[in-house]
């Protein structure tokens, strides 16, 4: 089904742009929450406005998308977790870890935006892409430490 982008999808297109989806992603999905309408001549015509509408949302989500990724460059996460005396983990540190950290932080980052190879299993310190926003991303820095033992 052809639908006009009344808003910007990701991995889809910008707001104003014409493009061909399922027609079960169109009414259970771009329908309802209003991002996208049926292409038809009369919405083709005003995909002018739909597209300027989108390019100043773009513009407003990338500045803050870019602030965002500067915040978190600079911010230290610090998780402590089991360890031997060698510093192995007896568990990992995963991307919900982290992601709940920097949410307790004060950061909305999703479990999905956390782009962590494998598990984090020794103590350290480790750069940790995070997905901000579209190609935006930043590496956090992940600081594990022992937990203190009894």
């Amino acid at each position: 089904m052809k639908v006009l982008l009344i808003k910007s999808v990701e991995d889809l297109g910008l707001g104003g742009e014409v493009v061909d989806v399922a027609d079960g992603y169109a009414r259970n999905f771009l329908f309802p929450r209003n991002l996208a309408v049926k292409a038809t001549p009369a919405a083709v015509n005003s995909a002018a406005v739909y597209r300027s509408k989108a390019l100043r949302e773009q513009a407003r989500i990338s500045a803050e998308s870019q602030e965002l990724a500067d915040r978190l460059r600079k911010h230290i996460v610090e998780i402590k977790a089991a360890a031997d005396d060698t510093g192995h983990l007896y568990g990992s540190v995963n991307e919900r870890n982290i992601s709940q950290s920097l949410k307790d932080a004060g950061f909305e980052i999703e479990i999905e935006q956390v782009l962590l190879g494998e598990h984090l299993k020794t103590t350290g310190e480790f750069p940790v892409p995070v997905k901000i926003y579209g190609d935006i991303r930043t590496d956090v820095t992940v600081r594990i430490l022992p937990e203190e033992q009894e």
